[in-house]
C-alpha cells in the first residue's frame, strides 16, 4: 500500500480510538454501508463492494485493537519501577537439554 493509502487508514483507525470522535466515526461509518449512496455504486459488479468491504475490515481491525488494549490486564510492577521479580521467575523456564540415545 502506498503512503496516501497507509496515511488514510492510519488516520481512520485513529479517530476510531480517540475517545471523543470514536463512536461518530464508528456511526459515521456504518451509514456509509447501509447507504445506497457510494463512492462506487453497488451496481457494479465486485468494483460496487470494494468500499464497504474495505471499509468493514478497518472496522473491525480498530475495533479488535481497541478491545485487546481494553480487556488486556497490565503486567504487574514492584515498588522500585521494575517487574516484580516472583512473577518474572515464574515465567522463564531454563533447561538443559542432552540427548540420550536409547540403544
Amino acid at each position: 500500500m502506498g503512503w496516501p493509502g497507509r496515511f488514510l487508514v492510519e488516520g481512520y483507525r485513529r479517530l476510531l480510538l480517540h475517545p471523543r470522535y470514536g463512536i461518530w466515526v464508528l456511526v459515521a461509518s456504518l451509514a456509509y454501508i447501509l447507504s445506497p449512496i457510494d463512492l462506487s455504486p453497488d451496481l457494479l459488479p465486485l468494483l460496487g463492494q470494494i468500499d464497504d468491504v474495505a471499509l468493514i475490515v478497518l472496522m473491525v481491525s480498530a475495533l479488535t485493537q481497541w478491545l485487546s488494549q481494553r480487556f488486556t490486564p497490565e503486567e504487574p510492577m514492584s515498588e522500585a519501577g521494575g517487574e516484580d521479580p516472583s512473577s518474572a521467575a515464574q515465567q522463564t523456564i531454563d533447561v538443559n537439554a542432552t540427548t540420550v540415545d536409547a540403544d
